[in-house]
């Protein structure tokens, strides 16, 4: 029997197979990135939610934030128009990048 080991790999490629090749952009993960409203850190990635498939076939995702502070909720996108290009979050007007992400 065929059999894959996947420990302490994340993401997904582009045809949804686990591997190294995704954006670390999961739910439950903190961004290093203050909130508009109340300047505190972190965000947590509260949604992933999938939203079209782009012309080079990668999948483009809108990442929802959620200030653990306030409460306060702003969103990105992931792969928009082609892999691995971020988009801003929309009320901080910053972009995001997985360096932004807490260990």
């Amino acid at each position: 029997m065929f059999y894959n080991n996947f420990d302490q790999v994340y993401g997904e490629d582009r045809w949804g197979m686990v591997g190294k090749t995704g954006d670390p952009f999961r739910e439950e993960r903190r961004l290093k990135i203050a909130c508009s409203k109340c300047h505190q850190k972190p965000l947590v990635i509260a949604e992933r939610n999938w939203e079209a498939t782009n012309d080079d076939h990668s999948q483009r995702y809108q990442i929802v934030v959620a200030c653990l502070n306030c409460g306060f909720v702003d969103e990105f996108e992931v792969n928009v128009g082609q892999e691995n290009k971020i988009g801003r979050l929309k009320y901080a007007k910053i972009v995001p990048t997985p360096a932004d992400l807490a260990e």
